[in-house]
């Protein structure tokens, strides 16, 4: 029983240490998520009007958008000026699920949205009426807001010259 008061004392005075010194986050910083509604997408244009922009469609239950989540992160990190923004296509009940992978993959900056109405076939429409809802979806707009849809998972080599592309 003594060994149990040493190691129960020993531990609480680590946790204790731990948090004053600010190791252990209280609050995890939240994304800022967005409503995607009825003309959010023509909000995005205006927002971003002569600007390009990275437009990249995920869902927490798609696996080859969630293992693109790093590498974005590392895109994020090598090209802060560039305009990405994340739409999750799932419901705003998923919000939680949403931040945590966003802030897991340091994304929570970014300009994030969530699917915020019934009926996510008419949001589909409004982005573009050729996607069926396949995801990951990306789209690179330039400043012109000419766009190329690409459907699935980007290769490097493809997403290095679209990003050239729309610099231009």
């Amino acid at each position: 029983m003594n060994i149990i008061m040493k190691l129960s004392k020993l531990f609480l005075t680590c946790f204790l240490l731990l948090l004053c010194c600010g190791s252990l986050p209280i609050y995890a910083e939240q994304a800022n998520l967005k409503h995607f509604a009825s003309g959010s997408y023509q909000q995005l244009l205006k927002n971003y009007a002569d600007k390009p922009f990275v437009l990249m469609i995920w869902s927490i239950h798609c696996s080859s958008c969630l293992k693109k989540m790093p590498e974005l992160s590392e895109l994020r990190k090598n090209m802060p000026d560039l305009n990405l923004i994340m739409l999750a296509t799932d419901d705003i009940s998923a919000t939680d699920q949403v931040n945590s992978i966003l802030n897991n993959n340091e994304l929570s900056q970014t300009d994030n949205w969530i699917f915020a109405e019934a009926n996510p076939q008419k949001l589909r429409y409004e982005i573009d009426p050729k996607w069926y809802g396949e995801v990951p979806r990306t789209y690179f707009l330039d400043k012109n807001h000419q766009r190329i849809g690409i459907s699935g998972s980007v290769p490097p080599n493809t997403l290095e010259t679209m990003l050239k592309n729309i610099h231009e």
